[in-house]
């Protein structure tokens, strides 16, 4: 069979979800015309975009991570599809993912988060108006010289031994979960604070929509840029700030010369409204925490503004979510731009689950939030090895999206985790010097570098 022909089929397999319950959001139209528009050539081959963007969304799913197991993954699929088995290495599939455009993953995973967020149903929004997460998190990476030259590690571990860091930012739809926008930068330095990711996602924000975050964003030029784009916020208010009274006048503040281009053209004053809750601690007392919002709409009652921050702790949920449940917290590859291929093929798989979860609540008349993001990675995987083999029966799929419904979370409005884990670790020493003094030491003398 030519490899032409091979390819035909395996792009037609595509449209008929290739094994994932996806092809209703990621369809072959869809991908070839992201493609085409980024301007990626390719020659038909066993390892094509289609089969490596399907051999990496399976990636992303799995709870192994490997290579290999994609590649083994691929090669059963070949062969039940009627087509030749390829090599059970995984040096061509490596390949073709550092060939597959950083471009191309990152345009299919913000434009797949907007497509889950707008299919949102109305009942979803708030007071009619969309309502967007946003919040900041850090990456550990492979400790390579090329990753430690893009993201250096923080000066406290720049001598000793340590790990590369990158920090990222998101914007997620409180009514689906989506990411619908993600900005990364290095951990320190210049320009790499989470009010600088935002300004570079704010053009995802459409006016009239509401921005909620954390105290890090309750910065008066964080404010002040939201409000001349039409957008609201709620955020806690900074520590050294008035707190009394249920109305505020913020005034800008004084600054320095090489910060004019960011306050140049901002307004002298903020008329801002204040709302004082009651949360509980992560040791079970009760403090008071005080919101400021530019929302001043009468309509809006205080009680409203104090249940949406509430629904804040969404974001920290997702964020576990990608990082623990999807096995995102520590990247596995080994170069800045497959780093970033690797965090937008896991937010791509995460939306696509999104898409699937918003779906299968819309069948059970339940909100998405009531859904379980593991829950829903186990019934991917469960279903998946019957997919690959009905060519997408609906029966199947209605199937899948009633299990899925059934996988719920509970309502924890308030929650606080202690920073602890009960596990002891192992009693190992701990590395101190890189990896290859150690191997060095104990080739030349043939002991234990620790003892």
């Amino acid at each position: 069979m030519t490899a032409r022909k091979d390819f035909r089929i395996v792009r037609d397999k595509f449209a008929r979800d290739n094994g994932l319950p996806f092809g209703r959001l990621l369809s072959r139209e869809y991908v070839l015309s992201v493609l085409k528009a980024e301007g990626h050539a390719y020659r038909s081959r066993d390892f094509c975009p289609l089969v490596v963007l399907w051999g990496w969304l399976s990636q992303c799913l799995s709870q192994d991570k490997s290579l290999n197991e994609a590649v083994s993954r691929i090669l059963a699929h070949r062969v039940v599809t009627g087509l030749p088995a390829c090599s059970a290495s995984s040096a061509s599939y490596s390949n073709s993912r550092q060939r597959f455009p950083e471009s191309v993953m990152t345009r299919m995973g913000r434009e797949i988060g907007q497509r889950v967020h707008d299919s949102a149903p109305q009942s979803a929004l708030w007071h009619g108006r969309e309502v967007f997460l946003v919040d900041g998190t850090g990456l550990s990476m492979p400790d390579t010289a090329a990753n430690d030259a893009e993201y250096p590690r923080p000066m406290k571990e720049r001598n000793v031994v340590g790990f590369p860091l990158l920090r990222a930012a998101a914007l997620i739809s409180l009514a689906t979960g989506a990411v619908v926008d993600l900005a990364i930068t290095q951990y320190m330095g210049k320009g790499t604070s989470e009010f600088a990711l935002l300004r570079s996602m704010m053009p995802t924000l459409k006016p009239g929509s509401v921005l909620v975050g954390d105290k890090p964003y309750g910065a008066y030029i964080v404010l002040a840029d939201l409000v001349a784009r039409g957008i609201d916020a709620v955020v806690p208010i900074q520590d050294g700030r008035k707190k009394s009274g249920s109305t505020v006048v913020w005034h800008k503040p004084e600054y320095q010369a090489n910060r004019a281009a960011l306050y140049d053209g901002m307004p002298d004053s903020l008329t801002l409204r204040q709302v004082t809750i009651e949360i509980e601690d992560r040791d079970g007392s009760t403090k008071s925490l005080t919101l400021v919002s530019t929302i001043t709409d009468p309509a809006i009652t205080d009680a409203d503004i104090a249940d949406l921050y509430r629904q804040r702790w969404n974001c920290e949920l997702d964020f576990r979510s990608i990082k623990c449940a999807m096995q995102l917290d520590i990247l596995r590859t080994k170069t800045p731009e497959m780093g970033r291929k690797e965090i937008w093929a896991h937010l791509l798989t995460y939306n696509l689950l999104r898409g699937v979860m918003l779906e299968s609540a819309t069948k059970a008349n339940v909100t998405p939030r009531h859904l379980s993001v593991k829950g829903a990675l186990q019934m991917v995987e469960s279903f998946t090895p019957a997919m690959m083999h009905s060519d997408g029966q609906q029966s199947l799929y209605d199937a899948f999206l009633g299990a899925l419904a059934g996988h719920r979370v509970g309502n924890r409005p308030n929650r606080k985790e202690p920073r602890m884990v009960k596990r002891r670790p192992k009693n190992h020493a701990r590395m101190t010097l890189p990896r290859g003094y150690y191997h060095r030491r104990f080739a030349s003398d043939g002991k234990n570098p620790l003892s």
